[in-house]
């Protein structure tokens, strides 16, 4: 296929940032030939697409990978570790999985690429399906795991066995490198069993939509043989060792970045909940990485207004906690106000639905306990959710609980709902 030939969005259309306005008007490429070079390369030893964080599969990169999953320095206990191993960079994530979290599980790496993903979780006691449309990738993964299989991300609705299979799900850049990046997160969401995980790694509106990547872009694809493409991307990379990720963003067609409210809306939107950007902390993130856990069951009752329906549960009055001020504000409605004491019964990505906390306003109690932490920001209403080490609320008429005069109380119930 001539991918020259079809219409790409930003330069023709001049548009970068994804709009799920645009889904439906772009037109698929080769994606077998997106990524096959660099996979190639790696597995030729080419200097430039080894010994990088993108690629790397030995045990010592393996050992940084699940450092970014999980925190844990040298997980495999490996005496020796090789220098200059941050080409590419370590993940800058606020929240990490428990080590334990993998094991046992069955998960799905979508386009495993040379497989540095699939063997992190192999090595974390995960049992592991890779898939991707590379020859050369699927090479790479074969090297160590038996379950690799060629599939394309807009044909898993036609493999039955993928749907709703998977425990965790882990779709890494991949979902922003097609032509509809709605569907192919809609696709890549049918995979994960009512209440496994999805972790999805996308663009941020930061850096790759900038002019000189735009340019850079350009200039690419006026060159006529990948040779020459390749010996550009070698001329622009900061250092020789780092040009698979000047590869990365050049060869592939579509290129977009997608707003952190468009990929938490997708995620909601095919039943996910506690949706979760994990590097929210960064200042300009150059890409978001998200996680969330499809329901299990189906959502809150609601009144012909739209109210959700309050849920009955049982607690000690006598036994209510006052909450101190001032609340921190944390980001739109929401507020927060350290609970550290509580940390070991409270919700979090393995237990979503642990806590028996029960907020109190003047001692009543606000029953949307377990909310979307971006429903409290956004929405309010009483929202909120007692995970980690702290209490994220807003209050009944998102007024400031530091200046309403209303008194805040917490008392754990005798079961979790």
């Amino acid at each position: 296929m001539c991918i020259m030939l079809l219409t790409n969005p930003h330069f023709d259309d001049h548009r970068a940032i994804w709009k799920d306005e645009y889904s439906g008007l772009y037109e698929p490429v080769n994606y077998s030939e997106q990524f096959d070079h660099e996979w190639r390369l790696f597995l030729e030893n080419k200097n430039g697409f080894k010994q990088h964080t993108g690629v790397e599969t030995d045990d010592v990169w393996i050992n940084d990978r699940i450092f970014d999953l999980t925190g844990v320095e040298n997980y495999l206990g490996l005496d020796s570790q090789i220098e200059n191993r941050d080409i590419g960079g370590r993940q800058n994530l606020d929240l990490r999985f428990s080590p334990i979290y993998f094991k046992g599980k069955r998960c799905l790496d979508v386009a495993c690429g040379a497989g540095r993903w699939t063997k992190t979780l192999l090595a974390l006691g995960a049992k592991v399906k890779s898939i991707d449309v590379s020859e050369h990738g699927l090479k790479s993964v074969r090297r160590f795991n038996d379950d690799v299989d060629y599939c394309d991300v807009f044909d898993i609705s036609q493999q039955t066995d993928l749907l709703e299979a998977f425990d965790f799900t882990l779709a890494w850049g991949i979902v922003m490198h097609t032509h509809d990046p709605k569907v192919a997160f809609s696709n890549v969401a049918k995979t994960v069993k009512p209440g496994g995980g999805l972790y999805v790694m996308v663009y941020a509106p930061i850096l790759h939509n900038s002019p000189e990547i735009l340019a850079q872009r350009r200039h690419y694809y006026a060159l006529k043989t990948f040779d020459e493409k390749l010996a550009y991307a070698y001329s622009i990379a900061d250092k020789p060792e780092n040009t698979i990720n000047y590869l990365d963003m050049l060869h592939t067609f579509y290129n977009w970045v997608v707003p952190e409210e468009t990929i938490h809306h997708w995620y909601q939107s095919n039943g996910f909940m506690d949706v979760i950007t994990l590097n929210a902390s960064e200042k300009r993130p150059g890409s978001y990485h998200v996680f969330g856990r499809k329901r299990s069951f189906d959502p809150p009752l609601r009144d012909d207004n739209g109210n959700i329906i309050s849920r009955i549960s049982t607690y000690d009055s006598a036994k209510t906690t006052l909450l101190n001020k001032p609340f921190i504000k944390e980001e739109g409605l929401a507020w927060q106000v350290s609970l550290s004491e509580y940390a070991y019964g409270s919700d979090g990505m393995e237990h979503p639905y642990r806590s028996k906390l029960v907020l109190l306003e003047d001692g009543k109690p606000l029953w949307t306990r377990h909310s979307y932490h971006d429903e409290i920001r956004k929405v309010g209403l009483g929202r909120y959710s007692h995970w980690g080490e702290a209490l994220y609320f807003s209050t009944s008429d998102n007024t400031d609980p530091n200046t309403n005069g209303h008194l805040y109380q917490i008392v754990f119930s005798v079961a979790a709902d």
